[in-house]
């Protein structure tokens, strides 16, 4: 399931710099190999060993191992902390640092200019049982970057990649999210939405991706369908077709962060975001069974990225509406 871009990055990166490879998602890098996309509907069970039961629609079932991190003898994080030399390496690989010279921006970006760029933050220590909303589907942009994300999301804890240390099994960390991402399946020069589940024992799990285009919108449901057990799903508006998936892991138990993100891996450059904002609209968040939207108050960029080279802009216009520009 990995593409052949991934597959030659994979090759340089381990030439490189001696370590395996790791593949961007919205949760951070993660080794590649712990990155997996599942059918729709598909129910994610983790098991005590720390191996994840993968049950169908259909009933039938399989099991996905723990997220082997031993290569040649050397122990990995499942997520790593992006450095500057690596997303070199992933550019010169790719092509993008080639590329940048058609890019209409006079100054391309740092090429560890990647993580969460701009988002909103709102934690509640009962934890939610629903976090539902509207998320635009933006303009293209005129350059491609490695992988831009846009999604409404939920976690464990206040994690943020870049940010904070990567998790461990000793910090155990899951987030559910719905996610608009550019460029889309098989690398087309449009939107695609999945479904995301990522935990460090399991790694990445993501919904088999729909292609979307500019000017919809997709429904983002995010909801508990049971004490440890989630359902996170995507819809697109215009057309009602859905890719979803469920999980269930003792973690899940309370999800206290809520998020709206923008976060961009390769951005080389301004015209790689869109010209126009990702709105997410309708928001609601809910808790033991009542609507709590009316109490949110979102925080915006709690721990920023250092230096903004793009007018990313967060506006918060209520509880449930939240816009996030680029130009």
């Amino acid at each position: 399931m990995r593409s052949g871009i991934f597959a030659v990055a994979a090759a340089t990166a381990t030439a490189a710099f001696s370590t395996p490879l790791y593949t961007p998602t919205p949760a951070g890098d993660v080794l590649s190999h712990c990155v997996r996309e599942v059918p729709h509907m598909a129910h994610a069970e983790e098991q005590p060993d720390g191996s994840t039961r993968l049950t169908l629609e259909d009933g039938s079932s399989s099991s996905i191992p723990k997220c082997d991190t031993t290569v040649d003898g050397v122990t990995y994080p499942v997520l790593r902390r992006r450095g500057a030399a690596a997303a070199a390496a992933h550019n010169a690989t790719t092509g993008a640092a080639a590329n940048a010279v058609s890019d209409p921006q006079p100054n391309p970006l740092p090429p560890d200019y990647d993580g969460w760029l701009q988002y909103t933050a709102f934690e509640d220590a009962q934890g939610f049982d629903s976090f539902v909303g509207e998320m635009s589907v933006p303009d293209v942009p005129a350059a491609n970057p490695q992988i831009l994300y846009l999604f409404p999301g939920v976690q464990n804890i206040d994690w943020i990649p870049k940010v904070d240390p990567e998790p461990t099994q000793a910090t155990p960390f899951d987030i559910l999210q719905p996610v608009l991402q550019f460029p889309g399946s098989g690398f087309k020069k449009s939107w695609a939405v999945k479904s995301w589940y990522v935990t460090v024992n399991a790694g990445a799990l993501y919904s088999s991706p729909i292609n979307v285009a500019s000017g919809d919108a997709i429904l983002c449901n995010m909801t508990r369908t049971g004490p440890t057990s989630w359902f996170v799903g995507s819809k697109v508006k215009s057309s009602g077709k859905e890719t979803n998936q469920r999980a269930t892991n003792a973690r899940l138990a309370k999800q206290p962060w809520a998020y709206n993100t923008l976060e961009c891996y390769g951005c080389r450059g301004c015209a790689t975001y869109p010209k126009n904002p990702v709105t997410f609209t309708d928001l609601k968040l809910f808790k033991g069974g009542a609507d709590v939207t009316s109490e949110v108050k979102w925080l915006v960029n709690p721990k920023p990225q250092a230096d903004q080279k793009c007018k990313e802009a967060t506006t918060v216009n209520s509880a449930s509406d939240v816009a996030i520009s680029f130009q």
